[in-house]
C-alpha cells in the first residue's frame, strides 16, 4: 500500500512530526494526558504534534455485526482535540488495507509521509496486524535505521479503575454518571434536535423536549436524571426521563425527554444539549396518573436541590 492510498486525502505536513493514533472516543482524561505528552515531545524536537484519528472504531469494521456505540461523534472529538492544542488532526477510515498492515509497515507509512520522529500511544496499545506494543516495536524497528522514538503513557486511574472509553460507556449504560463524569473530566452529554411528541407531558403539567437521538451515541440506563439543558446559548436545570413510559405504553419506543425548569418557550427543531449529572431513580410503571404526577413533582424538587449546588 502506498502512502498516496493510506493518506490520500491528507495535506502533507512539512517538517518533523510527533504523532499519536486512536479513536479518541470521548476525549477523556487518558486521552488528554496522551495529547499533552505528544505536544510536549513535539516541542522538544521542534516538531508538529499530530493526532491520527479513526473516524469509526476499528471494531466497527472488523466485526460489523457488533453493537458499537460512541461517547461523541467525530466532529465533537475533532473539536475537543483542537482545543487541547494539537497542531493537526488527520482523520482515517479503517479499511481492509489498513487491517493488513503490520506495525512496522504502518509506522513506515507515517515516517515517509509525515517525517515521523516519535509515536506515542496509550497504555497497553497494540499496533498493526501483528498486534505488537511499543517495547517490541522499538526492538524490531532499529533495523530500519529510521530515527523514530516509540513511547507510551501511563494509565490514568479514577477510583482504582483505569480510565478508558469502554469503562466510561459501561458506566453510562449502567446509569453511573458520576464515575463517567470523573473519567471524562466533564459531565457526559447528549445533543440533538428537539423532535415532535405526543404532548403527553404537557397534559400532565410537565411539557418536555424530546431529543431526536443519534442511534450510535451511548445512552444512559432507563430512569430519571438531573441534567443541565443548553439551548439557544442558555442553560436550564432539567429533569430528564429516559425510557419507554411504562405507565402509558406496554411496548413503547425508548425516548429521551427533558422537562426544562423555569422555561416557557418553543424549542421545536432547535438543537438541545443535555449534560447528565446524576441518576435520581429507575423507570417505574405507576398504577395511576396521579401517582406518576406526584413522583414527577418530587423528581423536579430533587433536581433543583442537586443542581442548585453545582
Amino acid at each position: 500500500m502506498s502512502t498516496s492510498e493510506l493518506f490520500k486525502y491528507v495535506d502533507i505536513i512539512e517538517g518533523p512530526t510527533v504523532a499519536t493514533i486512536g479513536t479518541f472516543d470521548g476525549v477523556h482524561l487518558g486521552h488528554r494526558a496522551l495529547i499533552q505528552r505528544v505536544i510536549v515531545e513535539a516541542e522538544k524536537r521542534n516538531a508538529r504534534s499530530v493526532a491520527i484519528v479513526f473516524v469509526r472504531q476499528p471494531r466497527a469494521y472488523i466485526t460489523p455485526d457488533a453493537a458499537v456505540s460512541y461517547l461523541c461523534d467525530f466532529e465533537a472529538r475533532k473539536r475537543m482535540l483542537n482545543e487541547l492544542g494539537v497542531d493537526q488532526i488527520i482523520p482515517v477510515e479503517f479499511s481492509a488495507e489498513i487491517q493488513k498492515l503490520s506495525a512496522e509497515e504502518f509506522v513506515l507509512e507515517m515516517y515517509e509521509t509525515f517525517d515521523l520522529r516519535a509515536l506515542i500511544v496509550g497504555p497497553g496499545a497494540l499496533i498493526g496486524s501483528d498486534r505488537i506494543g511499543v517495547e517490541q516495536l522499538t526492538k524490531s524497528w532499529s533495523s530500519t535505521n529510521a530515527p523514530i522514538d516509540f513511547l507510551s503513557v501511563a494509565a490514568e486511574m479514577i477510583e482504582d479503575q483505569q480510565v478508558s472509553s469502554s469503562a466510561i460507556r459501561n458506566a453510562i449504560k449502567a446509569g453511573h454518571l458520576e464515575i463517567a463524569s470523573k473519567m471524562l473530566g466533564r459531565n457526559y452529554s447528549i445533543e440533538g434536535p428537539v423532535a415532535g411528541g405526543d404532548e403527553r407531558g404537557r397534559e400532565l403539567g410537565f411539557p418536555t423536549a424530546n431529543i431526536e437521538q443519534d442511534p450510535k451515541i451511548t445512552v444512559p440506563d432507563n430512569g430519571i436524571y438531573a441534567t443541565f439543558a443548553k439551548v439557544d446559548g442558555k442553560v436550564y436545570q432539567a429533569a430528564t426521563s429516559i425510557g419507554v413510559r411504562p405507565t402509558f405504553e406496554a411496548d413503547g419506543t425508548r425516548k429521551i425527554e427533558a422537562f426544562l425548569l423555569d422555561f416557557d418557550g418553543d424549542i421545536y427543531t432547535k438543537q438541545l444539549r443535555l449534560e447528565f449529572v446524576t441518576r435520581l431513580r429507575g423507570e417505574v410503571a405507576f398504577e395511576s396518573v396521579k401517582q406518576l404526577v406526584e413522583q414527577m413533582n418530587k423528581d423536579v424538587e430533587q433536581t433543583q436541590e442537586i443542581l442548585s449546588s453545582k
